[in-house]
């Protein structure tokens, strides 16, 4: 891979695929943002998420249940990682023309799937077990779920081209 050729490809080019993924990198600067005060919430660095004062809304509930905390630190942090992961995934080698491997494409498909499936498993959690929901987790699985949308008709190139060989 030729990092001028990356750099223009990244900075210029039409490609298809390439659109795609910056819709993708787009969201992931969302759920950053958004999981940013959820992680600053859960590790004690602010006292309280404001939120619209409607009694199904309750953040700072959702956030601080155990279940935030399953996987040993904030589920806030892991997601922004994730997203991160995501940005990093979504850019790597520019296109096709400029050297970009289909292993990265399926690789980010991987990174969203996993975003997605926590995403959609703690909205079941807050709706049914603790019945209070927060906004900011509904941001977003809705930037999770419209990834992966975005990004599946990649992917299946992707995973084509990686086992038709």
């Amino acid at each position: 891979m030729r990092t001028a050729a990356i750099r223009q490809e990244l900075l210029t080019s039409n490609d298809k695929n390439l659109q795609k993924r910056r819709q993708v990198l787009r969201l992931s600067a969302l759920g950053i943002v958004d999981f940013a005060f959820i992680t600053l919430y859960q590790s004690g660095a602010i006292d309280r998420l404001p939120e619209v004062p409607i009694k199904i809304f309750d953040s700072n509930k959702v956030n601080a249940a155990p279940e935030a905390y399953s996987m040993k630190a904030p589920d806030g942090a892991i997601s922004t990682c994730l997203y991160a992961a995501a940005m990093l995934l979504a850019t790597v080698g520019g296109t096709e023309k400029s050297g970009r491997k289909p292993f990265f494409d399926a690789a980010l498909g991987g990174v969203i799937a996993v975003n997605t499936a926590g995403a959609v498993y703690y909205l079941g959690d807050m709706v049914f077990k603790q019945k209070r929901v927060c906004p900011y987790c509904i941001a977003g699985a809705a930037i999770n779920i419209l990834s992966a949308v975005i990004i599946a008709p990649v992917v299946k190139d992707a995973l084509r081209k990686l086992f038709s060989k």
